[in-house]
């Protein structure tokens, strides 16, 4: 029997990415790979899907006209954005020593236990007894659940008064395996300033 080449397209937005042709893999990602059933089952496959993956798939079989079948995958997965004391979103600030800092996780589209919510820093869990683990950090949730939709909003305030250079990392906040965020932390010693850290200074409100 005569095998026909198949192949497989990921299209997003405006963008088309060659995922395989025949049994030979084009995508870098390998979380992505072909089975192939004799005679001519040609199943892609992906492994631990995220919300990237969503979008339209399109197999083309090698005929005279191609043969197209499509199908859009919807991904339902939890969003988390990090903020800071504005509610504008963030990856990095700077604060002085001594200074308040409050920076707040919203966690939504969560269909899992809410508590898996975590903060993190430098890859390790705070949010359970963190007065015995960092003074002067605290960390409050507030929880809020659409009944009609089945899920879940956490809301998660870290809050450090009087910040030292104990405080300075990679915070993260994470729903699970399925979704993080992450803001990088610096304090500022009085004797230190941004002009040390950089060539051309950040803008001033990256200083708080």
């Amino acid at each position: 029997m005569f095998i026909r080449r198949v192949t497989w397209l990921h299209r997003k937005q405006d963008s088309i990415h060659l995922l395989t042709v025949g049994r030979q893999a084009y995508s870098s990602d390998q979380r992505i790979t072909l089975s192939f059933r004799y005679p001519n089952n040609w199943r892609l496959q992906i492994l631990f899907v995220t919300r990237r993956d969503a979008g339209i798939y399109e197999c083309q079989v090698a005929t005279h006209p191609p043969r197209v079948k499509k199908v859009y995958l919807t991904v339902t997965a939890p969003e988390v954005v990090i903020v800071d004391e504005k509610n504008h979103e963030v990856s990095e600030r700077y604060y002085k020593a001594g200074s308040s800092v409050e920076l707040t996780c919203i966690a939504t589209h969560i269909e899992s236990p809410v508590d898996h919510v975590t903060w993190n820093l430098k890859n390790v869990v705070i949010n359970d007894g963190v007065r015995s683990i960092h003074k002067n950090l605290l960390i409050n949730f507030n929880y809020s659940y659409n009944h009609s939709l089945g899920q879940a909003t956490v809301i998660a305030t870290l809050k450090i008064s009087l910040a030292e250079r104990i405080h300075s990392g990679n915070y993260t906040c994470a729903v699970g395996d399925l979704a993080s965020a992450l803001v990088a932390v610096h304090i500022l010693n009085g004797g230190e300033s941004l002009k040390m850290l950089f060539v051309f200074p950040p803008p001033p409100s990256l200083l708080v």
